[in-house]
């Protein structure tokens, strides 16, 4: 009776109301494409639709073997094309995404368990900069993307109040996230011909070519062209501050990561982890620049982060494919700092067959 009476008190939980329900309706999609600027999305949406492809094509009886690779950005454009060309019998299904972590990985992982999805190869990613909790630009794609709440709620003790909060803020008020400007929805709406119809098609386009490609697709506007010395150093040096200063390691994210390589050994399917390969000056920096790598302590990333690594899997058995120290990948071309051009992708697929084919065989004997 007294919140009858005293009706204003309800006036807060409208407008959050209000406000919540209008949010919605700015993410869908025709409304969402007259402010929204990234293509990052696409991906994530996209893996939904990869999993029931890959449920159905497992079923075939005349298929191909399957590599399942959980990667990020550095593993967004492989071309099975080519797989199948040179590696007849293989396909991949690429469940790599922009900001690809290894919590998103362990929710797909849980998923492929609970519904018994046994493809015949898992490779999961090891990316140094995940593994820094202290980092200066945090890496939040998978939370604001990818990750379930439920999966959040039931992994809740691993996930810093940070996390929590940014859950919650973007995920609840997508508007939060994106940002809508005035002045891009006005733009966009005086200019549908040459501004809103063509970026609605390029995000129809990357949709329709992660299908085509199992996952895999060149999203427009990748920078194709190989990165001059002098632009590459400055791009190493500002990814090296951006991600990996200071250094503090994260048991979470090994946590997540050896779950994921348990419930692979649960499926009975073979798995390897994969440290993609670096471009020369950004691993220069990694290797020999001294950080603040604990309190009151100084040390090299690769010193800290790289011997846990070979710990971890000589005690567990885990193949470790690490492009970064390996003499026979020679391949150094980069659009930036820690993406190697497309160029150099027929000899990273060569790379990740090489190594697969080795796994095939010594699990034969």
């Amino acid at each position: 009776m007294d919140l009858i009476k005293n009706r204003y008190l309800l006036v807060p939980f409208l407008v959050v109301f209000l406000t919540f329900c209008l949010d919605k309706l700015l993410i869908l999609e025709n409304v969402h494409t007259y402010f929204s600027k990234s293509l990052s999305d696409i991906n994530y949406i996209q893996k939904n639709e990869l999993y029931e492809d890959l449920k159905e094509y497992l079923s075939l009886k005349n298929r191909d073997k399957v590599i399942v690779y959980f990667g990020n950005s550095r593993a967004l454009l492989f071309d099975n094309d080519y797989i199948h060309k040179k590696y007849p019998g293989w396909v991949m299904f690429n469940f790599s995404v922009p900001g690809g972590k290894p919590d998103y990985v362990l929710q797909w992982m849980e998923q492929f368990a609970k519904d018994e999805v046994k493809p015949d190869f898992f490779l999961f990613d090891h990316s140094v900069e995940m593994f820094n909790s202290a980092a200066t630009l945090k890496v939040d794609e998978t939370l604001t993307n990818g990750l379930n709440v439920s999966f959040v709620l039931k992994h809740f003790s691993r996930f810093s109040t940070d996390d929590i909060s940014t859950l919650i803020a973007k995920r609840m008020f997508r508007a939060y996230q994106y940002r809508p400007k005035l002045e891009v929805i006005i733009t966009r709406a005086k200019n549908k011909d040459t501004l809103l119809y063509p970026y609605r098609n390029l995000r129809n386009n990357l949709m329709a070519n992660l299908k085509k490609g199992k996952g895999s697709a060149m999203t427009p506007g990748t920078h194709q062209a190989v990165l001059p010395p002098e632009l590459l150093k400055k791009s190493a040096i500002g990814d090296f501050h951006s991600y990996l200063v200071p250094y503090r390691f994260s048991e979470n994210i090994l946590s997540f990561t050896d779950q994921s390589l348990q419930l692979a050994k649960k499926l009975n399917v073979p798995s390897a982890m994969i440290w993609v390969r670096l471009s020369l000056p950004y691993m220069d920096h990694i290797r020999h620049l001294k950080v603040s790598v604990g309190e009151n302590v100084e040390g090299t990333v690769y010193d800290d982060w790289y011997p846990r690594m070979l710990t971890y899997h000589k005690q567990n058995g885990v193949p470790f494919w690490n492009m970064n120290d390996d003499p026979t990948y020679t391949c150094n071309d980069f659009s930036d700092a820690g993406h190697m051009s497309p160029s150099c992708y027929e000899d990273y697929t060569d790379y990740i067959f090489k190594n697969l084919n080795q796994s095939f065989v010594m699990g034969a004997r």
